[in-house]
């Protein structure tokens, strides 16, 4: 067999490993098994990250600082989780830290995962467009609201996390994730009943057309906001 053809056999045979394996051999300090790694997991690091941070350039600073770490932590991996969620938890630190360092971002997640993830608080009505996006925007709010430690559940959870990958991936057990979702819905849950009977109130000052008058409806989006 000759060099090339031996060296495509061996590419080949890394890319079919498991991730497991792949870290076992990064763990050896094989630089080929983590340039498969890399190529493997980049990508999907960059768009866990960018979701949260919403700067491009910081989720890819992100992404590239967690392999590093992977790179120079492979050792540690136990097999407690699969290593995906060991891999995204290392990205979710790195951008704790990072957004420690600049906290002009925001890691709240897009108001259709907000919403997606506490649908119980939302109702079906049958008013326009322009209220149903109020409604996301004040839950988005709400989600900003939140104790950082309950908002890092919703925002995981938002992304389609379970709570068992979302204790590994904070250092928690997985009851403490079940209460610190149950804290944060019912803190949700008073911020929109606040914000909601602020709104009304708002409304009924608007003032009443005289009778004769045509009737002139409000603008919603000066309303609400």
């Amino acid at each position: 067999m000759s060099g090339t053809s031996k060296t495509q056999s061996e590419q080949q045979s890394l890319e079919s490993l498991d991730d497991a394996l792949l870290i076992k051999r990064i763990a050896e300090r094989d630089r080929r098994a983590f340039d498969v790694f890399y190529r493997r997991y980049y990508r999907r690091v960059f768009r866990f990250v960018a979701r949260k941070v919403r700067s491009d350039a910081l989720a890819e600073e992100i992404a590239g600082d967690s392999m590093m770490a992977v790179w120079q932590g492979a050792a540690s991996f136990e097999g407690a989780s699969t290593v995906s969620t060991w891999l995204l938890g290392i990205a979710y630190r790195q951008a704790l830290r990072a957004m420690t360092r600049d906290r002009r971002h925001s890691m709240v997640e897009s108001d259709e995962e907000a919403v997606a993830v506490v649908p119980d608080l939302t109702v079906t009505r049958p008013e326009s467009r322009a209220m149903a996006d109020n409604d996301r925007s004040m839950l988005r709010h709400g989600v900003e609201s939140l104790a950082d430690h309950h908002r890092v559940v919703v925002e995981l959870s938002a992304s389609g996390h379970s709570y068992s990958e979302i204790a590994s991936m904070v250092g928690c057990c997985e009851n403490t994730v079940r209460t610190r979702m149950f804290h944060a819905r019912q803190n949700l849950k008073r911020f929109l009943a606040r914000v909601s009977s602020e709104g009304k109130a708002l409304f009924s000052r608007e003032p009443q057309p005289e009778v004769g008058q045509p009737f002139s409806a409000p603008d919603v989006a000066t309303t609400w906001n």
